[in-house]
């Protein structure tokens, strides 16, 4: 009898041991880290931030957008080719064809205003980094930007309207032949115009007035995706115009 009773009591003991832990487990508090400890920094799975020329004076300008924000309109492997291979290539080979010139502490446009006709490969190489320059400005990651007022105005007093100068666009560039930019930019008259030039020339070497605007039409900026159906190319490009680019321009007196 008296071994029933305690083992009766074991049973009981072991059972409010039991109990008691079961509470004091119950009451452990676990910290739950905060969410901004998983917040990290944005960036390119395809490096772009580590695209940097092998010396000065130029280095490569920074994106607006990550490769991976635009693919509605590009691939971010198309991206890092046009910009982290043939864009960075141009800038490279002019920074050593510009050493131990008095070009060296000139800017891209210092550069465009002063080469002169023999010296052919700095004007080709200037020119090609400052359009290239250009085109990334002149594309927004957003679909939303507009021409401001004054621009407005003068869009319609040239063109008549919004729509038909994106008709306009898209009917110059698909006509257009061989490698070169389309070039939206306000002549001496201060007009708006759009203007085609060849290979890597531009308003700047040509006198033909401030850019707001420039479309890459060389083959490397569309093929990869487009392949030759360069009317798609372009109105998927037409909404991402960067339209607030555009509008300090008009409003800057820098060329």
């Amino acid at each position: 009898m008296k071994n029933i009773k305690l083992l009766h009591l074991a049973f009981l003991f072991l059972a409010l041991s039991a109990s008691s832990c079961g509470k004091q487990n119950d009451r452990i508090e676990v910290e739950i880290p905060k969410r901004e400890t998983f917040v990290v920094e944005k960036k390119s799975v395809l490096g772009q931030e580590k695209v940097k020329t092998k010396q000065g004076p130029f280095d490569m300008p920074a994106l607006s957008f990550q490769y991976e924000e635009i693919e509605d309109l590009f691939k971010p492997e198309d991206l890092a080719l046009h910009y982290g291979v043939i864009h960075l290539d141009y800038v490279n080979r002019l920074n050593t064809a510009i050493h131990n010139t008095p070009y060296v502490t000139d800017s891209l446009v210092g550069i465009l205003n002063k080469v002169t006709p023999a010296q052919i490969e700095i004007a080709n190489l200037a020119g090609a980094s400052y359009n290239h320059d250009f085109f990334w400005q002149s594309i927004n990651k957003n679909t939303t930007t507009s021409p401001n007022t004054s621009l407005s105005a003068l869009i319609t007093s040239s063109f008549g309207s919004y729509n038909n100068l994106k008709a306009e666009i898209t009917r110059i560039a698909v006509e257009f032949e061989g490698a070169g930019w389309l070039w939206l930019l306000v002549d001496h008259r201060n007009n708006l115009t759009l203007v085609t030039t060849d290979n890597n020339t531009n308003p700047i070497t040509l006198r033909l007035g401030k850019p707001l605007l420039v479309i890459d039409l060389w083959e490397h900026a569309y093929l990869p995706l487009y392949k030759n159906d360069k009317e798609k190319y372009i109105k998927a490009l037409l909404p991402h115009l960067n339209w607030e680019f555009a509008n300090r321009r008009l409003e800057n007196r820098e060329r």
